[in-house]
C-alpha cells in the first residue's frame, strides 16, 4: 500500500473516531437581525443530526437555490447538493480544515468547549416543550441572555461550525460563541451589540427526534469532486 494512501485511510479512521454525535433528531434555527434604523434580515438553517451522517439546508433567498450540505465521517466528505432550473447538482469536498474551518468545533463531545461558572438569573419559561434556565453572559461586542435547557447534549457552537463551509470560512461566530463560556444549545439567544453593530435574536423552532433519511441521500444528482 502506498504511504499516501495509508495515511489517508488513517486520517477517516482518526476521524470517525473523533466524531462523536450524542443529539440526534432535527430542528430550524431562526437568526433575526435587527439594525438601529429598524431594518430586521431574518434567515433559516435547517438541521438533521443522524446517528453517523448531519445534514444542513441553507434555506436561500432571492430566487436562489436552497444548498443542502451532507457531512459524513465515514468517508471524511461533505457533499453540497442544489437543485436550479430542473437540474440536480452538487460537488464533494474532502472534509479537512482546510474546506471546513470550523471542523474542529463541531465535532468536539459535548462538555468539552470552554466553560465559565454560569451566571443563572433564577428565571425559567418552557420553550418547544423543554424547561428553560436564564443564563447572562458576555464577551467583548455583545451581552447575551441564553435560555437553555437541560435535556439536549448539543453546543450551539457546534451548530454554528456546521455552517463554516469553504475554503478560508470565517469562524468568528464561533469564537465569539466560545468567549460566553456556556455549554449548551439555547433554544432562545438574546445578543445585544456593545459595538453599534445590529442586535441578533436566534430561536431553535420545529425539534423534533425524527430524522427524515432523505436528508442524507445524494441520489439523482450529477456531483463533481474537489481534490484536497
Amino acid at each position: 500500500m502506498k504511504k499516501n494512501a495509508l495515511l489517508l485511510i488513517l486520517s477517516i479512521f482518526s476521524f470517525s473516531q473523533l466524531y462523536s454525535q450524542q443529539f440526534t433528531g432535527s430542528f430550524d434555527l431562526v437568526v433575526s437581525q435587527q439594525y438601529e434604523n429598524g431594518n430586521e434580515r431574518a434567515d433559516t438553517l435547517s438541521y438533521f443530526f443522524g446517528k453517523d451522517k448531519t445534514a444542513l439546508i441553507i434555506h436561500a433567498k432571492r430566487n436562489q437555490p436552497d444548498l443542502r450540505l451532507v457531512f459524513n465521517p465515514k468517508d471524511a466528505t461533505i457533499t453540497g447538493l442544489f437543485e436550479q432550473n430542473g437540474r440536480k447538482g452538487g460537488y464533494i469536498l474532502p472534509m479537512n480544515e482546510k474546506y471546513w474551518p470550523g471542523m474542529q468545533v463541531a465535532t468536539r463531545d459535548y462538555g468539552t468547549g470552554p466553560r465559565t461558572k454560569q451566571n443563572y438569573t433564577g428565571k425559567t419559561k418552557e420553550i418547544e416543550g423543554y424547561q428553560t434556565r436564564e443564563v447572562l453572559a458576555e464577551n467583548d461586542e455583545y451581552t447575551a441572555s441564553l435560555w437553555l435547557p437541560e435535556a439536549i447534549e448539543l453546543n450551539m457552537g457546534s451548530v454554528f461550525a456546521y455552517q463554516s463551509v469553504g475554503a478560508g470560512k470565517d469562524i468568528k461566530e464561533l469564537e465569539l460563541f466560545d468567549q460566553f463560556g456556556v455549554e449548551g444549545l439555547p433554544l432562545e439567544l438574546f445578543l445585544k451589540s456593545k459595538i453599534g453593530r445590529a442586535d441578533v435574536i436566534i430561536r431553535v423552532i420545529n425539534i423534533s427526534k425524527a430524522v427524515d433519511k432523505n436528508m442524507f441521500s445524494s441520489e439523482g444528482y450529477a456531483l463533481s469532486k474537489v481534490e484536497n
